[in-house]
């Protein structure tokens, strides 16, 4: 199986930071740690000049729209559900869309939910009647303006777009022409924030989200952080790809609509993820018959899972890494998130004792995030592979009984830990 410890070479993290994290040693991999750590500081480097451009061109559109900050709160008593648009989307398309399409009649105080849509996954949403509330968008590019702004049908009117302010100006602008609105971001990048304070002369910090690189977890952090909700379903977010024939058949295949467009080397940002030699155990549900009345309903364990090999990339990883990390980070805290995989497949959540070959090829090497993302202060799991039906079913059972709503609020500084180690701040 590929490694990723080849591009750690250039890695400049301190030795001890990954030492006095004790709740990921033994489950986050401690070259995976320093591996997106790294990552995070190159892509700052990469884009930095690029994203200020776009602050400047960006800043009359910050006084036309809404910070982030104007939606703290909403998601209180709410489950927010991110919806990507990897091909495992097929599986749960029907329930989501009998979901929401029915939580939609409700006033929005009688609400359960709430949708964040990936901008790739946006127009097929509309397309099969589904109308998220937002659509999420974390690159500063323009290969993703006809996701977005071309023919979008009048069904996706009232979708609020969150964004950077360091987004494409040319989608910014057509989607404030079209009448839409937007909440505006900014994220911890140095450039970032020196750019926010001379064009947009605000505090970044003040309006500053942790995003964790793509646009699933971008949608996690927006639900917690900002909408204040403790329970998120993420569904289509496969993290890898079915391995194929050829590599045309893995892009073919790598997005639930078949347009690869966005990701090739000629039409979009040339990440060209399908293209690459990296492997890892992907997993798959099949809903046990029967199982004892003492074991955890709603878990991994209301299941039978198997896993198989599927492709990845470098860029995919550090995605699946940041999340599994900021989970583990939050069982010594008061805060407490469930987070629910409801993709149905993929390598979110499928971890390694070791990563060495023979390791890999060992299944008693291999465990499920489930078993070991307790709160140490109730004994409860926060992460929960799980079918979205069972998910839903498992929330508004809870809701009914106002479990999860007795809590009381924490501070947002402790809500979420970051990757670095440090508290996010809304």
């Amino acid at each position: 199986m590929g490694k990723f410890s080849d591009i750690l070479k250039e890695s400049k993290q301190e030795d001890d930071a990954y030492d006095s994290r004790p709740e990921l040693q033994g489950v986050v991999n401690k070259k995976s740690f320093d591996f997106i750590s790294t990552i995070n500081e190159n892509t700052g480097k990469l884009l930095g000049k690029q994203w200020a451009d776009n602050v400047k061109d960006n800043k009359r559109f910050w006084k036309k729209h809404s910070p982030v900050g104007s939606c703290l709160g909403l998601g209180k008593n709410k489950c927010v559900i991110g919806i990507g648009a990897s091909p495992s989307f097929h599986k749960n398309k029907d329930v989501l869309k009998r979901c929401v399409n029915l939580d939609g009649t409700k006033s929005w105080e009688e609400r359960d939910f709430i949708t964040i849509a990936a901008n790739h996954q946006y127009k097929p949403l509309l397309e099969m009647g589904i109308q998220p509330d937002f659509v999420i968008l974390v690159d500063g590019s323009d290969v993703v303006f006809d996701q977005l702004c071309r023919d979008i049908p009048p069904s996706g009117q009232n979708t609020t777009l969150i964004t950077g302010v360091h987004a494409s100006p040319k989608v910014v602008r057509a989607w404030t022409k079209q009448g839409r609105h937007i909440v505006f971001y900014t994220t911890g990048s140095d450039d970032l924030k020196k750019a926010f304070r001379k064009h947009i002369n605000r505090d970044p910090d003040k309006h500053k989200m942790d995003l964790g690189g793509n646009v699933l977890n971008g949608a996690f952090m927006m639900g917690t952080m900002i909408l204040r909700s403790t329970v998120f379903m993420g569904v289509g977010n496969d993290l890898s790809f079915e391995i194929g024939d050829t590599i045309d058949d893995q892009r073919n295949g790598y997005y639930a609509d078949g347009d690869y467009s966005s990701n090739a080397k000629l039409t979009g940002t040339g990440r060209d993820e399908a293209a690459s030699h990296k492997r890892w155990a992907g997993f798959s549900l099949e809903k046990r018959k029967i199982y004892l009345l003492n074991e955890t309903v709603g878990s991994h364990k209301r299941y039978n899972m198997k896993l198989d090999l599927v492709g990845t990339s470098k860029t995919l990883w550090v995605y699946k890494t940041w999340l599994e990390t900021t989970m583990m980070s939050q069982v010594n805290t008061p805060a407490f998130l469930n987070y629910f995989n409801c993709t149905e497949g993929g390598i979110l959540g499928v971890m390694a004792k070791n990563d060495d070959d023979a390791s890999l090829k060992s299944l008693d090497n291999w465990f499920m995030l489930d078993e070991v993302c307790m709160n140490q202060h109730t004994g409860k799991a926060m992460y929960h592979t799980a079918m979205l039906e069972d998910a839903i079913e498992i929330f508004l059972e809870a809701k009914r009984k106002m479990s999860w709503q007795t809590k009381p609020i924490v501070p947002p500084h402790q809500l979420v830990q970051s990757v670095g180690g440090r508290a996010s701040q809304a």
